[in-house]
């Protein structure tokens, strides 16, 4: 009877032990399989991670290139701008110059009709005031060859001196008596005195010879009275 009750129990501890063994080999291989699976996933998320930064790496570079087809695009315009530009800059720079000519010339016109004429008070107490205008120029002359002083009162010289006295004294030949004409120093300058008709206004001119052009005012005194007209 011992026997026979001692075999039943060793086949269920068998069995049980088996069981036992099944059971940890069953965990061991869920443990491998887990450890399987969450390897799998990182590999797999990993690679998204890295596809998802290449991705971003790769869109400022699209974006750089696409700014630089803009820029590239942009200068190549502003190229074909600059190209048109010149004839008109040049039109504009001709203008510019134009009117700086005229202006130049304007003020030049108006810088020679404004030069002053010198007034002053004389030393000389028998002349009241000294003029030079520098805007006198010689009166013209009919005459040629070489250039002889005359003082016949019926000679073209003669003529052309008192013409002289005339518009260097401002008088008009009509309201002007001729009181002195003589020799100014030198062969080819002349001085002579002249008043109104009226007495009022009397005057000394100096005269000089300009070759070509003929008797030019040099100097204009205004005297202080008719005895010093002399």
């Amino acid at each position: 009877m011992s026997n026979y009750n001692h075999r039943p129990n060793s086949r269920l501890n068998k069995n049980n032990r088996k069981k036992k063994g099944n059971n940890i080999l069953n965990i061991l291989i869920g443990v491998v399989l887990l450890l399987i699976i969450i390897v799998v996933v990182n590999i797999v998320t990993d690679k998204g991670t890295d596809s998802a930064k290449e991705k971003k790496e790769a869109t400022p570079n699209e974006e750089v290139k696409s700014e630089d087809v803009n820029a590239d695009n942009t200068d190549n315009a502003d190229e074909a701008d600059k190209a048109a530009i010149p004839a008109e800059s040049n039109e504009v720079e001709e203008e510019a110059n134009t009117e700086n000519q005229t202006s130049s010339a304007e003020e030049e016109s108006k810088n020679e009709g404004n030069v002053a004429v010198v007034t002053e008070p004389s030393d000389n107490s028998k002349v009241d005031e000294v003029t030079i205008d520098p805007t006198w120029t010689p009166i013209g002359t009919t005459q040629t060859g070489e250039h002889v002083s005359s003082y016949d009162s019926k000679s073209d010289d003669y003529v052309e001196k008192v013409k002289a006295l005339s518009y260097g004294s401002g008088l008009d030949a009509s309201n002007m008596y001729v009181k002195h004409l003589g020799n100014g120093g030198s062969p080819q300058k002349s001085v002579g005195t002249v008043t109104s008709k009226d007495g009022k206004e009397i005057y000394r001119i100096q005269l000089e010879w300009i070759d070509g052009q003929g008797w030019i005012p040099t100097k204009k005194e205004k005297l202080k009275s008719l005895d010093d007209a002399s």
